[in-house]
């Protein structure tokens, strides 16, 4: 049987003791520096909590919400991450050698480890230009929102998420000013300076981009040579309520979350002869889905686009 990276990641990664946490408890100190007042707001751990994530946890989706796309029109905003085919494949092959080394009492073992792995903790990042919604100060509540909602959309994939800490920082050039390349100076002055945890951890950045960019993520193969670089970054506002029309759902954060877990667009290669993402029921798909279109084939022969099941 052919195994995608995804599934691979799905194994390992629930083989690693992300740090459990509850986010009952808040604790806020202020550090004064020379950027501003940063707050720091920590959610204490406990160290038995394993991956049962409680009806807190789980976002409530409208009933008019029953998929995980988001209706808007004539719209240009996109993700960030971009892979040619050849990347893909070289990456798919790597994984393919690891996976032949793998005997059966190897895979027994990352199974049982997959069965008790912790929810994957969430250090948050806010960017901040002013202290004021618009200016990037976003609420604790509306990031707990984020990542409720997440769990929702993750519900049944074997991944939930933590919130550990949310960390605010006052830099008006990492907030207005930063464009979606992973090689941007002000995104990797701000990953490099504020990155916490290992490769266990999910880093979230969010900034008000100067580009059209709506998310970026480090795909988990990034981690050895850029571990620092890690994590996603998100537009601020596209949180659950949010200002961004049509992008406030929280599914931004969703589906760059699912770069980082290992995860390709289906549209990968930009044709219908490869791929595509790599998980043998998705349906072949040429180019991105823009809109809302009650139907949308561009590959014919694979019985129509996944525009249902689509994040944006």
């Amino acid at each position: 049987m052919k195994l995608s990276a995804l599934t691979f990641l799905l194994l390992v990664v629930g083989g690693v003791a992300a740090i459990p946490v509850e986010d009952a408890t808040e604790g806020i100190e202020a550090v004064e520096t020379e950027s501003g007042l940063d707050e720091v707001t920590t959610f204490d751990a406990d160290a038995g909590d394993v991956f049962e994530l409680s009806a807190d946890d789980i976002y409530t989706v409208d009933a008019t919400d029953g998929t995980l796309v988001i209706p808007y029109q004539n719209d240009s905003l996109a993700c960030g991450n971009t892979l040619t085919e050849s990347e893909v494949a070289t990456i798919e092959s790597q994984f393919s050698s690891a996976l032949s080394t793998f005997d059966a009492q190897s895979a027994d073992v990352l199974a049982a480890s997959a069965a008790k792995r912790s929810a994957i903790s969430v250090v948050w990042h806010a960017i901040y230009t002013s202290k004021s919604v618009g200016g990037g100060y976003i609420s604790n509540s509306a990031i707990k929102k984020s990542i409720s909602a997440m769990n929702a959309h993750y519900k049944g994939s074997g991944f939930g998420f933590k919130l550990k800490q949310i960390k605010r920082k006052k830099n008006t050039n990492w907030f207005k000013k930063m464009k979606g390349k992973p090689s941007d100076s002000y995104m990797v002055a701000m990953k490099n300076a504020l990155h916490t945890g290992g490769a266990g951890t999910l880093n979230v950045y969010t900034v008000d981009f100067a580009d059209n960019t709506l998310g970026l993520a480090a795909f988990p193969w990034d981690y050895y040579g850029h571990p620092k670089r890690d994590g996603v970054v998100i537009q601020f506002n596209s949180y659950p309520g949010g200002s961004l029309k049509n992008y406030n759902q929280g599914k931004t954060l969703t589906h760059e979350v699912g770069h980082w877990l290992g995860v390709y667009h289906p549209f990968e290669g930009g044709n219908c002869n490869g791929m595509g993402d790599y998980v043998v029921d998705t349906p072949q798909q040429k180019t991105p889905t823009y809109g809302c279109p009650k139907s949308k084939n561009t590959c014919p022969q694979s019985g129509g686009d996944n525009i249902h099941v689509s994040i944006a």
